[in-house]
């Protein structure tokens, strides 16, 4: 390109202006209206719409108070029955097997393959 930017745009600038000498003052003076409201109503915010830092801390103040009133559920406390069951293994570990041996007999037998495959 052999034309330098001044020159591309000093002829830019002139050819605007030639096209503007055709237009009508009537339709000159509608385009500026339209253009002023254009710009008056991107101006105008809606009485709802809020500033970002301003949505950005509100959903910061509820992370807050969120993690504040948060409670750690409570530690679960063993019923009698489990705690005897406990003692009575850590003391002697074949305890579960004394409970009902019939079971892991049974357990063992061919049945339980023909039980699995009905």
């Amino acid at each position: 390109m052999t034309t330098a930017p001044d020159s591309l745009d000093r002829r830019a600038r002139q050819l605007h202006a030639e096209a503007l000498a055709h237009v009508s003052p009537e339709v000159r003076a509608r385009l500026r209206r339209a253009r002023q409201e254009a710009a008056s109503a991107r101006d105008a915010r809606p009485w709802w719409r809020l500033p970002s830092w301003l949505a950005g801390g509100a959903v910061a103040a509820a992370l807050v108070v969120a993690v504040t009133l948060h409670q750690p559920p409570a530690p679960v406390q063993p019923d009698s029955a489990t705690t005897a069951f406990a003692a009575a293994a850590f003391e002697d570990p074949a305890y579960p097997l004394q409970e009902d041996p019939g079971f892991y007999l049974w357990l063992a037998s061919a049945d339980v393959t023909a039980l699995a495959l009905e």
